[in-house]
């Protein structure tokens, strides 16, 4: 996998390299090296749970969209089909918090998801 920031090739790691010790079940991450760019993988593979290596902006901001969104569906007021479902209607397209690019599509989809939801209760 390339870095999508700077280019060179990025390694399949384990997150300890970034964090210090191993996190979560699926621990494996794509890293690049020289820019600190990375993106998780899905269930220990070597597929990436987004569709880019992320620097700490983005991760921030994709940290954010899931702190608004998953209060949700956790607390069982709504099915997380649910909201993944509004939110796809609102868009136009399915969303998947991994998978944006920038810190504004994350933005975007918290207001959206404010709306949603606090409107159509």
């Amino acid at each position: 996998m390339k870095c999508n920031h700077c280019g060179k090739e990025a390694v399949w790691v384990e997150n300890k390299e970034v964090y210090g010790r191993n996190y979560g079940k699926s621990y494996m991450i794509w890293l690049c090296r020289d820019c600190n760019a990375y993106v998780g993988c899905h269930n220990n593979t070597k597929e990436p749970m987004g569709k880019i290596l992320a620097k700490a902006d983005l991760r921030k901001a994709r940290k954010e969209a899931h702190a608004s969104i998953d209060p949700l569906w956790q607390s069982r007021k709504y099915k997380r089909r649910t909201v993944y479902l509004r939110l796809k209607e609102a868009f136009g397209y399915e969303v998947h918090i991994g998978a944006t690019t920038t810190p504004k599509e994350c933005e975007e989809i918290i207001e959206t998801a404010k709306l949603i939801f606090t409107f159509n209760n």
